[in-house]
């Protein structure tokens, strides 16, 4: 209780009575009904050999059930290979199967192979985006016990911030209830009105005590991109911006006083904004909501938020209507939304898929990814070869490049001797005189080439050649010898 409440409930008491407003909780006892707990056998591919899978693992998340079927987080059934549901009030576990996975946002569908299995049981509502400050309950099956577990908390912030699973940027809600190894994907209600606020999905590692969860608006874009039976994922406006705080650098691209917006500094070959958006466009407004000068929108009637909120809400294939000043006109244009890709070097790891490779002559070439990079361990950024690293903040499109092409390792043969240790982790330029765009590139100038030599050039004047008589004599044994498939 405040002072000032304190102050007249202390008056109305001389007065012989006390009136003090309380707002009851939320009877949540019905949600141990709902959520459920997931036993879940994990098998992903392995990087440095793609051809074959690591150990499996195996480990435990919550989730809970909804119309639709259950809904968890991604990072619980990522190259899931067996999922067994315990629900309350039956006495054995449910085999279910993933249906639908967006990484991008940590949330997946699940469905139960016995449908039956959910009859009787309430889905969970949702509500609305929590207040500042509004208690809420986080409700799961965290580690260190068999019973369901709630916790209660504030929301302490919602902003755009990135999604461990996915490196992604997306709107997400902070809030000190505990959110433990066990409590991802399980529900995270409202205790005075009861109805869902978000799917808790990860915790601060640099933070005490902070946990986010995955807000409704997010939850509902996720479901609706389900409708036509395919996962599109969340768009991006496919363009970079720089922000415009400085009064020197707004009028220098005519934008008169009191007008505010960001700079496009670079497009995205093939993205949304291509071929409407215009380097040193100035971005006005965004579906009708101003763009302040650092990139931020009036969000909650006091706060900002990152412009890329309203993005994350629409769908692939959705318009959304933009305002900008171009050399000091003010134009009004519509973009179609396409798919999320930003950055040379993906920033969602390709999870659940094998990573495409291709073998000749005991080189393996890939096409660089997240997981790859994962290989030098948890501060990989800083590990990582500098002929990688430059690459990282690589704008998809770059020198019309779709992947980063590299040799990965060599195994040893005399076809191939003397280039281990030397070449790897470089970009492949060119092969066989085709320049390469994507690893399929690599395969068919290998493939078509008839000439005596297969000449491979890497950055930094690097030149790889093969004789290709031996390379065919040789493939078989170099394959059976290290058991490449």
């Amino acid at each position: 209780m405040s002072k000032r409440s304190s102050r007249m409930c202390f008056l109305l008491l001389l007065c012989g009575w006390c009136f003090v407003p309380v707002l009851q909780a939320a009877d949540l006892a019905w949600a141990s009904k709902a959520v459920v707990k997931l036993f879940v056998t994990q098998q992903s591919w392995d990087v440095g050999q793609p051809w074959s899978k690591a150990r499996s693992r195996q480990g435990t998340c919550s989730g809970f059930v909804i119309e639709q079927g259950i809904l968890t987080n991604a990072h619980c059934v990522t190259d899931a290979t067996y999922i067994e549901v315990e629900v309350p009030g039956l006495m054995d576990r449910l085999e279910a199967r993933a249906v639908a996975i967006n990484h991008q946002i940590d949330l997946a569908l699940l469905q139960p192979l016995q449908a039956e299995g959910l009859a009787g049981i309430d889905p969970v509502g949702f509500g609305e985006l929590p207040a500042l400050r509004e208690k809420v309950v986080t409700v799961g099956y965290p580690r260190g016990g068999r019973q369901i577990s709630y916790t209660e908390g504030v929301v302490s912030r919602i902003d755009v911030m990135q999604y461990t699973h996915s490196n992604i940027p997306a709107p997400l809600v902070q809030t000190d209830a505990s959110i433990n190894p066990g409590n991802s994907g399980g529900p995270v209600f409202s205790d005075r009105t009861g109805a869902c606020l978000g799917v808790a999905t990860q915790k601060a590692s640099n933070g005490e005590g902070l946990g986010y969860f995955i807000p409704t608006p997010i939850i509902r874009q996720f479901l609706r991109d389900l409708a036509d039976g395919r996962v599109d994922g969340i768009p991006a406006l496919g363009a970079f911006f720089q922000t415009l705080e400085n009064p020197a650098a707004r009028a220098q691209l005519g934008l008169e006083p009191g007008h505010s917006g960001i700079r496009v500094r670079d497009i995205v070959k093939g993205g949304s904004a291509d071929g409407v958006l215009q380097v040193d466009d100035v971005l006005l407004e965004l579906d009708g909501h101003r763009i302040l000068n650092d990139g931020r929108v009036v969000f909650q009637r006091t706060g900002r938020i990152w412009l890329g909120y309203h993005v994350a809400r629409h769908q692939v294939g959705e318009r959304v209507r933009v305002k900008i000043s171009r050399a000091g006109r003010e134009q009004e244009l519509e973009i179609v939304l396409r798919p999320y890709r930003l950055t040379l070097i993906p920033r969602l790891p390709r999870y659940g898929r094998q990573m495409p490779y291709y073998v000749r002559g005991g080189l393996l070439f890939v096409a660089v990814e997240q997981r790859y990079l994962w290989n030098w361990g948890r501060n990989w950024r800083i590990k990582i070869p500098v002929s990688l690293e430059r690459y990282l903040g690589t704008i998809y499109g770059y020198d019309d490049l779709e992947e980063l092409v590299i040799i990965s390792e060599v195994f040893d043969a005399s076809v191939n001797k003397g280039y281990s240790g030397d070449i790897e982790n470089i970009r492949v330029l060119r092969v066989n005189g085709m320049k390469i765009a994507r690893l399929d590139d690599v395969a068919a100038a290998m493939e078509s080439n008839r000439d005596p030599y297969h000449v491979i050039e890497l950055e930094g004047d690097v030149r790889i050649v093969l004789d290709r008589e031996q390379v065919a004599q040789q493939e078989q044994q170099i394959r059976v010898r290290y058991g490449i498939k």
